[in-house]
């Protein structure tokens, strides 16, 4: 056998003790290189086929036989590391022809091995464990850097860097599964890093227990506890344990921490990285019905000094988010950029444009509505409608000059969701203890819906069918299986106008009125909106108001005659009453920077969307059981390249950017901050 070639490397690249881990993995570490021939000055390995892994995981320590002497510790401490030698024959197969690049840039790069390189330490779900990288030379400009440099690796192709277990900083780094767990979870970087910091002081007590048990178990085997006495006590010198440190020992454990802090840095630099997958996704939603609306729940959570803001959002039928903007002022002004976004967007894509949308808001011409006098309320002839009134309230222009219809489709149908028209009459009322609130509020809401009867009487004869007597349908079953459309203004005048006349002097048993006095105002506002017909439904198919769900057995009898239709209301926005509460938890905690607000608000909109496309079931359409844009987007890319077809087609991402920004990014014109005008009387 030839003996090693000697290593003609500097002193200083041979010295270990700058590895920031213990002696005894310094010492496995270096031996696993030796073995694979990676080591300076070692023999090369050939390995048949290649076939060999870039992980190298420890000896099974309660396997190791040390003879007489007692289990050591250090095989119990001993952590994996992960080989990333880029410019070594190992990797050969991965390069193909592929010649690595210079750090520096040089037009003709010679990248070779300038050392052993370095380890480095990575938190991850499962522990923490090591990311062995080179140190590497180019000659032609003869500067050195290591393989983990963050700037040389984004000069790599991607099937590199997608071996790489970890996202490598300059000072830190952090195993890919916790940032998988983090974007799967929502948690708080605070959370995520109080439950990453239990995973791995729950690794160290589990190794130190082994080792503990280990000792148990040879003293156990010299006691004659399991039938033979073995003469292990006789032969070794010293009988003492060795002690097995505690977890930041660095001669042993050599256990780390992770903050919150660090990990708000690694979701910003992950959102950086999934920002234009979610971006190009975000841009390839359409829709032929919009649903938008305000709120400002989550918007108090992010404070910038030009003052508070709002969240507007855009749904179509499916409840998909089509666009997000955080605004200043919510002006119609304001939501200009936006329109004109979404209707480049409509256009380079050749989508016909959304024909109606419903709004919180802003649905007609304005108004103006003067206040009651007092005592005014208490005479009916106040609240009665007279056609006076009906003239005033339908005659001029009754359009509005609302963004959606200025700037992104002029015919666009402009409707006010009954959701928030019905909060304005329950707001008016004195308490929502009242005796009769309940009542007013089920009569109300009756008056402005009207079911389907064919539709109901497929749902009685099914609870007949079901044996269910008498067969009066629950109010949920109405919801789901029978349609119901809001009638016309005339007819919905009459029918509303008769529930304000059976409520407006009433009073509970100890004379505390139903209504308040500024009720009266509040009827006379919606009651414009009646007669304009922003609260009908259009005179349309019924498709458009409703999609089919399918068919459910009621209660789960067999049988065609239990058989009822599933229908999915597309009108109105109260759907987005529940995306208002989802988007508040989505930015974790109380107070937010711009940038965690950011990346937290945007990551949690194409969550739902892709949440919305796996709830929707559609047998046409394949989806992942993960949600990660930015690795489908590389998916369908390379699924499309290699098989000539994309591997998820409904996560397709916009062929182009049409410049269009979401959140915080978005940039509205300059607009006077201050108190906008009653929403009720535009």
């Amino acid at each position: 056998a030839q003996p090693p070639a000697p290593s003609l490397l500097p002193v200083r690249d041979l010295d270990m003790n700058s590895w920031s881990c213990s002696q005894h993995q310094k010492l496995w570490m270096r031996t696993e290189l030796q073995d694979l021939g990676l080591w300076p000055g070692s023999r090369p390995v050939r390995i048949v086929g290649n076939a060999v892994s870039l992980w190298r995981l420890p000896p099974q320590p309660e396997l190791i036989d040390t003879v007489a002497d007692l289990p050591s510790p250090n095989f119990f401490q001993l952590h994996p590391f992960f080989i990333w030698k880029p410019e070594s024959n190992i990797m050969i197969r991965l390069r193909n022809n592929y010649i690595l690049p210079c750090l520096h840039g040089c037009h003709h790069p010679q990248v070779v091995s300038a050392g052993m390189g370095r380890p480095r330490v990575i938190v991850g779900t499962g522990g923490q464990y090591y990311i062995f990288s080179s140190r590497l030379c180019c000659k032609s400009c003869r500067r050195n850097w290591f393989a983990d440099s963050p700037q040389w690796l984004q000069k790599l192709p991607s099937h590199f860097t997608n071996i790489l277990p970890a996202f490598l900083t300059y000072k830190k780094a952090i195993c890919k599964s916790v940032m998988d767990e983090l974007r799967r979870t929502g948690k708080s970087p605070s959370d995520m890093a109080n439950q990453v910091n239990e995973l791995m002081h729950l690794k160290y007590e589990r190794a130190h227990l082994a080792y503990l048990q280990a000792i148990e178990s040879v003293w156990d085997a010299e006691a004659g506890i399991y039938g033979q006495k073995t003469i292990g006590q006789f032969v070794r010198k010293e009988n003492a344990p060795r002690p097995f440190g505690s977890y930041e020992d660095v001669s042993g454990w050599c256990g780390i921490s992770v903050s919150s802090f660090y990990l708000t840095d690694c979701l910003l630099e992950e959102y950086r990285r999934q920002e234009p997958a979610m971006s190009r996704l975000l841009q390839g939603s359409f829709g032929q019905i919009f649903r938008s609306d305000h709120t400002r729940k989550v918007a108090r959570k992010v404070t910038l000094a030009s003052g508070t803001m709002s969240s507007f959002a855009i749904m179509n039928e499916n409840w998909l988010i089509v666009s997000w903007v955080m605004v200043q002022s919510e002006a119609e002004r304001s939501l200009q950029p936006m329109y004109e976004g979404v209707a480049r967007r409509y256009a380079e894509a050749e989508v016909e444009k959304a024909g109606y949308h419903w709004v919180d808001r802003d649905c007609c011409a304005s108004f103006k509505i003067p206040d009651s006098i007092p005592g005014e309320h208490l005479l009916w002839d106040a609240w009665k409608t007279t056609p006076a009134i009906v003239n005033a309230a339908t005659s001029g222009p009754l359009a509005n000059t609302c963004a959606s219809r200025s700037h992104y489709n002029p015919n666009i149908a402009i409707k006010l969701d009954l959701f928030h028209c019905l909060r304005r009459f329950s707001r008016e009322c004195t308490s929502e203890h009242h005796p009769l609130y309940s009542s007013f509020c089920q009569l109300l809401s009756a008056a402005f819906s009207v079911v389907d009867q064919e539709d109901l009487k497929k749902l009685r004869d099914a609870y007949e069918f079901c044996g269910i007597r008498p067969a009066n349908p629950t109010k949920q079953h109405l919801r789901e299986h029978c349609r119901t459309k809001i009638p016309q203004p005339t007819e919905l005048l009459d029918r509303v106008e008769k529930v304000i006349n059976h409520f407006h002097l009433a009073k509970d048993p100890n004379d505390v009125p139903l209504f308040k006095p500024s009720m009266l105002k509040t009827w006379r506002i919606q009651r414009v909106h009646i007669l304009r017909g922003c609260l009908s439904d259009p005179e349309i198919s019924e498709r458009i108001m409703y999609r089919y769900g399918g068919t459910l057995q009621l209660n789960h009898v067999p049988g065609e005659g239990a058989k009822v239709n599933i229908w999915i209301p597309v009108r109105g926005t109260s759907q987005q009453e529940g995306y208002h509460f989802h988007q508040a938890q989505w930015i974790t905690g109380t107070h937010a920077s711009t940038e965690l607000f950011q990346a937290q608000g945007m990551t949690g909109v194409a969550r739902w969307n892709y949440q919305l496309l796996v709830v929707l079931k559609r047998p046409d359409v394949v989806l992942p059981a993960v949600f990660d844009p930015a690795l489908m987007a590389g998916s369908n890319s390379s699924y499309k390249r290699v098989t000539g077809q994309e591997k998820y087609p409904t996560l397709r991402v916009s062929d182009r950017d049409t410049g269009e920004r979401f959140g915080l990014e978005y940039v509205e014109p300059g607009c006077r901050l201050g108190q906008t005008q009653d929403s009720e009387e535009r």
